[in-house]
């Protein structure tokens, strides 16, 4: 086997999604997207900023292959995936009507099927390379979709707001605990160029251009469709750039990497984590059911911290694998309030990690987040049911899940103890 088909058999793949209002739009980005073939790949010496790339010889492939550290491939094909965002809205107690994202579908490489599909199987594969060896062959570092590309129509703060959560909760929900890469899509929403106040104004100027006006802007990828194809592509090289770049710039290995970072966070993180602990204890009773973090079996929270009442399930039409639209199950639970671990929620929205061993528990958002069964809850903290285990009950001595349990809390939790306490 040659040098050029040993490198070809070894190409990962970086899903985008391109996600809009409407399927037409969106299928045009996708046909002008397959129409050029410069928008098929990203060369990862090019993202690293390497003056020395020479893309259109292939004569340079081991000069080139030289330059990049181990573990790094020279090219990463771009996976597109065309998808629609629906809105649809409803009244409130108050008889106030409220926006919300009612499913966002794929509709096939091109962008042509008018039944979408759930984007869940992309994230579920994420559960199949963990789970076997692959014959041998190197596991994909784009596990699920890498980036999003919002546009075509989804163009509002709050639209786009939506439609990360939504991303957000269901990359939550279906990426396996079997890996230790934190992984976060890059989701990014096209801007309108300086001379127009919005990409409304934008877009009705393209569509005022003349025919010949408008091959040429698609042709410059200035304006239209065509800056939507690669503001697309763009978002393909931010995440090859994430994943490789400091690599590319230090020619340290990934493991080394990600292991003094997440070291020197949990480090830094220490000292405000204390603060918190002093201002705001919180006692977990043993009676009732608990959750505790699936890697380290430390409690985190019981169901007093549970929103109380629940949200009414499948509300809102969302369409899972091997479900009914508007039918799903409840797959994450959703806290009524911040907790003290959970340094204040004060941002926007951000993700929960364990207090002790800063594994990813779930994320918060106070603009709201889509549950596995259709219903949006604002503003929502959740943690899906697959990042903890369930704890009966202590007085009924059951553990939902096999492993040893450790009361190691974390400093802020205080479980109260009775004189029945469980023989660990």
């Amino acid at each position: 086997m040659s040098t050029e088909t040993a490198v070809a058999a070894q190409i990962p793949v970086c899903r985008v999604a391109i996600v809009g209002a409407q399927r037409q739009r969106v299928a045009r980005v996708a046909a002008i997207i397959h129409a050029d073939e410069s928008l098929a790949s990203v060369d990862t010496l090019a993202v690293s900023g390497s003056s020395s790339v020479d893309q259109s010889s292939s004569r340079n492939n081991t000069s080139r292959l030289q330059e990049l550290p181990s573990g790094v491939p020279p090219q990463v094909t771009i996976e597109y995936l065309p998808c629609v965002a629906t809105f649809d809205s409803y009244e409130d107690e108050k008889g106030e009507s409220v926006r919300y994202l009612a499913k966002l579908e794929y509709h096939g490489p091109n962008g042509t099927l008018v039944n979408g599909k759930s984007l869940a199987p992309f994230f579920d594969h994420q559960h199949e390379s963990d789970d076997d060896d692959n014959n041998g062959e190197v596991q994909n570092p784009f596990p699920g979709i890498a980036g999003v590309a919002i546009g075509c129509g989804v163009d509002t703060d709050d639209d786009f707001a939506k439609v990360k959560t939504f991303l957000d909760a269901l990359s939550s929900s279906c990426i396996s605990e079997a890996t230790d890469v934190d992984v976060s899509m890059i989701i990014e929403c096209i801007q309108p160029n300086t001379e127009f106040s919005s990409m409304k104004e934008e877009n009705d100027s393209f569509r005022d251009m003349s025919d010949e006006k408008k091959r040429e802007a698609v042709k410059n990828r200035t304006i239209g469709p065509g800056k939507m194809a690669f503001f697309a592509y763009e978002v393909a090289e931010k995440a090859v750039q994430q994943r490789w770049g400091k690599e590319l710039l230090t020619g340290n290995k990934p493991e080394t990497d990600t292991q003094d970072v997440t070291q020197n966070d949990a480090d830094e993180a220490a000292p405000e984590l204390v603060e918190i602990e002093e201002a705001a204890p919180h006692f977990i009773d043993p009676e009732k059911t608990r959750y505790a973090c699936k890697r380290c079996r430390s409690v985190l929270f019981s169901t007093d911290d549970l929103e109380d009442p629940p949200h009414a399930q499948s509300l809102h039409n969302f369409g899972r694998r091997g479900q009914t639209s508007g039918q799903g199950m409840c797959q994450n639970l959703f806290i009524a309030d911040p907790l003290p671990w959970m340094h204040g929620c004060n941002e926007m929205e951000g993700k929960l990690h364990c207090p002790k061993c800063q594994t990813k528990v779930g994320h918060y958002s106070w603009t709201g987040a889509q549950c596995s069964c259709g219903t949006w809850v604002t503003p929502a903290i959740l943690v899906p049911v697959s990042k903890v285990d369930e704890m009966k009950p202590a007085s009924q001595n059951i553990i939902a899940s096999s492993g040893p349990l450790m009361f190691a809390q974390p400093p802020n939790v205080i479980v109260q103890t009775q004189s029945s306490t469980l023989d660990l």
